[in-house]
């Protein structure tokens, strides 16, 4: 059997878990390097490392997100044509091996450069994780565990924020980079161990043998489209397509231009919230006593959303769950114009957070929308101009917080950014995806999305 078609691995393996806790443990490493820079840039400024300033730190900020959207969408397309399992493979190296010279950088133009390259790491994991894992878990629970490796990047956050109160004064903000490195080359190891290959696209490339063996060591049945694809032979001749045709063909067109746009609106609140929220707070005339607080509340809710918001996408259908609680959002944010006592504040940031999350429903709902054949283009592209979004959140909330309109109009700005995200999923014509596969299982899937 060939390296690309799957690990080496023992018969007593968790079949669909092990492949849960592997994408889990790379979005949790890549959680850790995407805020390393922000963990760090305290000590960069303070130490005027390189002449660095707080315009040339938020470029280096901006080159990473251009690398995450530029990676999300290359590797979207790419995984549905060589694979998922190479393409993960490939970013892990990538921010890995660029996260750990960031440690030996000579220079700023240098460091930039490798935070460039390592955000496409960072973008390319995202999309092809997600597709993989709704391959491996069951029909009726793909949403569910796309929250679940989700999780990992407020996880990744934590723990980088705790390790950088003692590495950083020990060993200086250097070490927090080098530690990356290694941690993602353990990784590699673990993910080359124990990360299959995508079954369904062995079977479209009539590799029956290696899918068949995959199948029976990760248990794969009727359960999961894994166990599907290989019960159906290569699938129907629409899964055959190249996944980029697919995206556009009828049925698929509307909503491959919708999601994008809801992802951006949905970024764009997530990204802005996260970094103006203490400071809005603050120009509102709140006691804030630490920031930390309020950023905390935030991250817990959005966290705790992930698993809940997506669990209730499984049962009760995408479109209602998102749409719903992109509202709630919405409403949470506009009750902060009428400066309520601080402790319902926390409560309320608790539940934007939460709220917030909504993006991660709206990723499991492109990836049981689209076919496993497009599932990872789709992806890409969801994630990746949906970026977009969480570039100009931070820039328009500045913006609108320098001028004479205050922090009242960031909040009504990211309250239309929910409403627009609901309304847009609303609209997201139903999939027509249960015509063209077969079983009773997906029909019911496509019908509740």
């Amino acid at each position: 059997m060939s390296h690309n078609s799957g690990p080496v691995k023992d018969s007593t393996a968790s079949g669909a878990r092990s492949v849960v806790l592997t994408c889990l443990a790379i979005t949790i490493l890549d959680g850790v390097d995407l805020i390393m820079f922000g963990a760090v840039l305290p000590t960069l400024l303070e130490t005027d490392q390189w002449g660095i300033t707080t315009a040339t730190a938020g470029l280096i900020g901006s080159l990473s997100l251009f690398g995450m959207m530029a990676g999300a969408m290359l590797a979207g397309y790419i995984t549905d044509l060589i694979g998922r399992r190479p393409v993960v493979l490939a970013c892990i190296v990538s921010f890995s091996v660029f996260t750990g010279l960031c440690a030996l950088a000579p220079n700023l133009e240098a460091f930039g450069l490798f935070r460039l390259i390592a955000g496409l790491g960072f973008g390319g994991a995202l999309p092809t994780l997600i597709a993989l894992t709704q391959e491996y878990v069951k029909i009726d629970r793909r949403q569910f565990y796309n929250g679940v490796i989700q999780t990992g990047f407020p996880i990744g956050g934590v723990l980088v924020s705790i390790a950088a109160i003692f590495m950083i004064p020990a060993f200086g903000w250097k070490s927090m980079f080098a530690a990356g490195g290694i941690l993602g080359v353990v990784l590699f190891v673990i993910a080359f161990r124990y990360l299959p290959e995508s079954i369904a696209f062995l079977t479209s490339k009539g590799r029956h043998d290696e899918a068949r063996t995959l199948a029976q060591r990760y248990s794969a049945d009727a359960d999961a489209e894994s166990g599907m694809a290989l019960e159906q032979s290569g699938g129907a001749d629409t899964e055959r397509k190249s996944g980029l045709k697919l995206l556009f063909a009828p049925g698929y067109r509307i909503a491959t231009i919708m999601f994008p746009l809801i992802t951006f609106f949905g970024l764009l609140v997530s990204y802005g919230m996260n970094t103006w929220i203490p400071q809005m707070l603050r120009a509102s005339g709140y006691d804030l006593g630490s920031a930390l607080t309020f950023l905390l509340a935030f991250n817990l809710g959005s966290g705790f959303g992930m698993v809940v918001i997506t669990g209730l996408a499984d049962r009760l259908g995408s479109r209602p769950v998102i749409s719903v609680s992109f509202i709630g959002g919405a409403l949470a944010v506009s009750a902060l114009t009428l400066q309520p006592a601080q402790a319902l504040v926390f409560a309320l940031v608790l539940l934007i957070g939460f709220c917030a999350s909504s993006t991660t429903g709206v990723y499991g709902f492109v990836g049981v929308y689209y076919p496993a054949a497009a599932r990872g283009t789709a992806l890409g592209l969801a994630v990746g101009l949906g970026r977009l979004g969480g570039v100009c959140g931070p820039i328009l909330t500045g913006l609108i917080m320098s001028s004479a309109l205050g922090a009242n109009w960031a909040y009504y700005a990211f309250a239309f950014a929910g409403v627009a995200a609901a309304v847009l999923v609303s609209l997201v014509p139903r999939s027509t995806r249960a015509a063209v596969t077969a079983p009773a299982t997906v029909e019911k899937a496509a019908e509740l999305a």
